[in-house]
């Protein structure tokens, strides 16, 4: 082998030692909440409320998302949810424990449980402009800026 070859080597069995197989599988939970608290409820908090001006609130916002046109197809598209490391059928499965639990009276308004396809079409088109995507959603669906926290 030669150095060259050695070096490729040693780099690949420092990158298999410090990230193991087991790292790399999806570390989901087989319980929706548990999952909702590992990968959302840092940022979104356990009851939903955000951080002002940091991290947009799911309670009394997700259901008027699912109210307004295009709003459904909307939260699966931000970057906390197309980029979660859970899977598609964990993800949708978080996405509506979320409706059930922060929708509050507008939650009827989602016509079917969000699916793993529909989850994985999601993530193939992410949003590009979060800020000014969801200012003009959160406008058209008549959600003031003050409760809004983003714009």
């Amino acid at each position: 082998m030669s150095a060259g070859g050695a070096v490729w080597a040693g780099a690949g069995l420092l990158l298999a030692t410090a990230f193991p197989a087991a790292a790399l599988d999806r570390p989901e939970s087989a319980d929706v909440a548990q999952n909702y608290v590992l990968f959302c409820g840092g940022c979104h908090g356990l009851d939903g409320a955000g951080v002002r001006h940091r991290v947009p609130a799911l309670r009394d916002t997700v259901g008027r998302f699912l109210r307004a046109d295009g709003g459904r197809e909307l939260l699966l598209r931000f970057p906390g949810v197309t980029n979660s490391q859970l899977s598609d059928a964990g993800l949708a499965a978080v996405m509506n424990w979320c409706v059930a639990r922060f929708g509050g009276d507008d939650r009827s308004a989602a016509p079917a449980p969000y699916t793993a396809a529909e989850v994985r079409a999601a993530r193939s088109e992410p949003l590009l402009n979060v800020r000014v995507s969801r200012a003009a959603f959160m406008r058209r669906a008549g959600v003031p800026a003050d409760e809004a926290g983003e714009y």
